[in-house]
């Protein structure tokens, strides 16, 4: 039997994430087998993980329709009573974040005259990515969002990356490019006058020397 209840962690919830990608759904025995895993999901057991998967699963299914209906009571946001509670649930934003750069890297590495469609990111993501299938709900949920933020362009069912999110990120890597190269000059001057430090120690020190003979 597993331990009392409590509320997962996220590192949890992240182990029991990583558990699946590498063993698969269903396979909580050899989750909890795993060192890599047990060491964080102790006080877990087959049930519990089962139950936590489900709710992910439902999480990331039903993401994309958490948006509430607005009525005419100054904006105030109504959720149906019929929501299922595992829609309060949210998933690491790792996660999140992991799934936003496949998609994105996916319409970059296109080859095709035109954006890639939503199956071939699918696609891409299933066999370029190593992403299981039943993570498909979670990137078109994704999918959805960039284009909500801008950041992906939908034209007649082919998806590009947009204009003003390839500037910002070339100037994002501009910048990080210089940081970097001001910190190996600086590492450079620093190893630079520490030699010219050493240098000067030990002409002091043969002189001290050659004083004392």
């Amino acid at each position: 039997m597993g331990a009392p209840k409590h509320k997962w962690t996220p590192e949890e919830e992240e182990a029991l994430m990583a558990g699946v990608l590498e063993h698969g759904i269903g396979k909580w025995r050899s989750i909890l087998a795993n060192p890599e895993y047990s060491s964080v999901l102790h006080s877990r057991s087959n049930v519990d993980l089962k139950d936590k998967w489900r709710n992910i699963s439902v999480a990331a299914t039903c993401g994309s329709r958490k948006k509430a209906k607005q009525g005419d009571d100054g904006g105030q946001q109504i959720i149906p009573a019929s929501a299922p509670l595992a829609l309060s649930y949210e998933p690491p934003q790792d996660l999140f974040t992991s799934v936003d750069n496949m998609i994105l890297e996916a319409i970059t590495n296109f080859t095709g005259p035109l954006g890639p469609d939503r199956n071939s990111i699918l696609l891409y993501a299933e066999v370029k990515a190593n992403m299981p299938m039943y993570m498909e709900p979670l990137v078109t949920s994704r999918l959805e969002h960039l284009i909500n933020i801008e950041t992906v362009v939908k034209i007649e069912h082919r998806y590009s990356v947009s204009q003003g999110y390839a500037a910002a990120k070339a100037i994002a890597e501009a910048e990080l490019a210089l940081a970097e190269a001001e910190v190996a000059a600086r590492e450079a001057d620093n190893a630079e006058a520490k030699a010219e430090a050493a240098r000067i120690f030990a002409k002091v020190a043969m002189k001290a020397l050659k004083a004392t003979r």
